[in-house]
């Protein structure tokens, strides 16, 4: 019985997660409703019905959440706004989150503060190659510590996240890698995205296994992408804005505004964006999937439009480094919005308008890719093995099973073959082997080139 009591809750937990994120109806409401749902669901089950068969009648007489947010959206226009900094009604819930924002800010100073200690202390090293290296650990620590704090993390997901952080710490240090070193370009933008699987266990807590889960991770991701984006674009602004105000009174303060306020806030910024995305889901939630379904189908007729004019001009990829490493961008950015797309779709049965355009770009990418893989294979075979070209061939191999697989998906479920759930767990299954090529790349390949 306590099974399926914990079930229920976690069903109506994903409800109130559902309406939470119309952006329009507030916790006061979402408490109502779920009363009222629950009320509902008692009354069905006290005349024989199964809790799942009374949740899903229950729910659907609650009305379509459209139309109640519509409703709610008539009433509660001018709250709207009001809602990104809400003042709870509890006493104790307002304590604990004026804690929550204290930690936040103490972490985020920290952030700030961390990347300045090289400058002020650091001697007898090239602090261009320290600051490459160690450029994933000003930022990712601060941000897995804040969700640590908030989440129950099981014992052994705890331990691999910090032997994650303090091995990967300890070899990068260790490395005699050098400004030249291809492979220290390969440490430097692999490590970060490799850390931030570990801080997605630590995100999702002792659900990390569940799909629902690392699905939420794929949504924090996009969002905070464009949280921190917009705090930079305001970092930027202020910076500038501080400069001019210094030139007015014959004061250059280019230096210094860069390298002691832009450098610092712009680290402490994605701890801020972090708890933002986490606290403020009923607004935060309704900026991304906006701005990738505008950009969908944009990307999608540059790609057409691009393979199109590479026909005509008669353009190959097989001799121009820079061709693949466009062809790579492209194929990230597709990746990152179908992911976003996928994540963000509502729950139903029918194929959507954004449905068919994912399939779209999926077709046209897997172009792109299979020939980028040949022009990689191409050059490995004229030029040389080189760690550059090793690592795109991996990624390329993993970003091409991936589509390949998600196309297939897609396929059966314009079909009524396979639930729409089945691509959740297709894409949330790959992380880890996406994590496994990421470390790899960034503490093995150093190894393996001789650190050249």
């Amino acid at each position: 019985m306590e099974e399926k009591k914990t079930t229920l809750d976690r069903k109506i937990s994903e409800w109130r997660d559902y309406y939470t994120c119309s952006g329009c109806v507030g916790d006061s409401d979402i408490d109502e409703l779920e009363d009222h749902l629950r009320e509902e669901i008692a009354s069905l089950a006290a005349k024989g019905l199964s809790e799942e068969e009374a949740f899903i009648i229950a729910v659907r007489r609650m009305g379509n959440p459209s139309t109640l947010s519509k409703e709610f959206r008539k009433i509660n226009t001018r709250e709207l706004w009001k809602k990104l900094f809400p003042e709870p009604i509890d006493l104790e819930e307002h304590r604990k989150n004026a804690r929550e924002l204290i930690f936040v800010v103490v972490l985020a100073i920290a952030a700030g503060l961390l990347v300045q200690l090289p400058k002020l202390f650091g001697v007898g090293f090239d602090e261009e190659v320290f600051f490459v290296k160690n450029a994933s650990f000003f930022v990712l620590p601060f941000i897995t510590i804040f969700f640590l704090q908030k989440r129950t993390v099981p014992v052994p997901a705890l331990v691999s996240i910090i032997l994650a952080f303090s091995l990967s710490l300890l070899l990068i240090n260790l490395y005699p890698l050098s400004e030249q070193s291809h492979t220290i370009v390969l440490s430097t933008i692999h490590l970060p995205l490799f850390l931030w699987f570990f801080t997605g266990i630590a995100y999702a807590g002792s659900e990390w296994r569940d799909v629902s889960r690392r699905m939420d991770f794929l949504r924090l991701s996009g969002e905070m992408f464009v949280y921190t984006t917009l705090l930079f674009c305001g970092i930027f602004v202020i910076s500038g804005l501080t400069m001019i105000l210094f030139e007015d009174i014959q004061i250059s303060a280019e230096d210094y505004v860069i390298t002691y306020f832009s450098v610092s806030v712009a680290a402490a910024a994605p701890v801020i964006a972090a708890y933002l995305v986490d606290q403020k889901k009923s607004v935060v939630e309704n900026f991304a999937p906006i701005l990738a379904r505008i950009f969908a189908p944009l990307l999608l007729c540059v790609m057409l439009v691009f393979l199109g004019v590479m026909v005509v001009l008669q353009k190959s990829p097989f001799l121009e480094r820079d061709f693949l490493i466009g062809f790579d961008f492209m194929l990230i950015l597709v990746l990152g919005i179908v992911f976003y797309i996928i994540s963000t779709r509502k729950e139903t049965s029918e194929p959507q308008i954004y449905d068919w355009i994912s399939l779209l770009l999926i077709i046209v990418a897997l172009v792109i890719d299979i020939v980028a893989l040949s022009a990689i294979v191409f050059r490995l075979s004229s030029f040389g093995v080189s760690p550059n070209k090793l690592a795109a061939l991996g990624e390329n191999v993993l970003v091409f099973i991936n589509l390949f697989g998600l196309a297939l998906l897609f396929v059966q479920f314009f079909r009524g073959k396979v639930p729409f759930t089945t691509l959740e767990k297709w894409q949330t299954g790959l992380l880890p082997f996406y994590a496994l090529w990421l470390g790899f790349v960034a503490l093995i390949f150093p190894l393996i080139f001789s650190f050249a």
